[in-house]
């Protein structure tokens, strides 16, 4: 949850800049800001985990991977989309599109608010299930608890297109 006492500015990580509605900061050149009001959805970025996604997704960028999606293709997945901060993050990185799912109705809202606060909506699509979805992706990312990850194993691997890669996040050393 944003509060002045926990996240009163920016908060950056690697080029990626998460802010709350109401920063005025300013921000550099080359920085992909994502504007972030979770309501009650998780993902402010202020989560290790979430930080640690949003690493990994700025390594796809610097790798080249997320420019090279194909704009008519499924993009990146963001499996548990919470307030959609992970995806927003890899299309402001240049995905040309991407999807995100929850089995949340309230991150379903959130995350489809979020996108379109960002620019992003045309770009993208969230929904509201669960896996399988769709077509395999080239990228697919899950910030998701120990036991979802290992519920959900067999088909996080079968969400990655031939050739793909997944980056999974949200596992404790505890």
């Amino acid at each position: 949850d944003w509060s002045s006492d926990v996240c009163s500015s920016d908060l950056r990580i690697g080029r990626i800049v998460i802010r709350p509605p109401w920063s005025e900061q300013a921000v550099e050149a080359g920085d992909a800001v994502v504007t972030i009001d979770p309501g009650q959805a998780f993902g402010t970025g202020l989560h290790p985990t979430t930080r640690l996604a949003l690493a990994g997704i700025q390594r796809w960028s610097d790798a080249g991977r997320l420019g090279a999606l194909q704009d008519d293709g499924v993009g990146i997945l963001d499996v548990g989309t919470g307030s959609g901060i992970l995806l927003a993050a890899a299309l402001q990185l240049g995905a040309p599109r991407g999807s995100g799912i929850d089995v949340d109705p309230l991150a379903v809202e959130a995350a489809q608010r979020n996108l379109a606060q960002n620019g992003l909506a045309a770009r993208s699509r969230v929904a509201l299930g669960s896996l399988p979805f769709g077509a395999p992706a080239p990228l697919v990312v899950a910030n998701l608890v120990a036991a979802l990850q290992i519920e959900l194993a067999p088909l996080l691997v079968a969400a990655v297109a031939p050739g793909g890669r997944l980056l999974t996040t949200g596992i404790f050393v505890e």
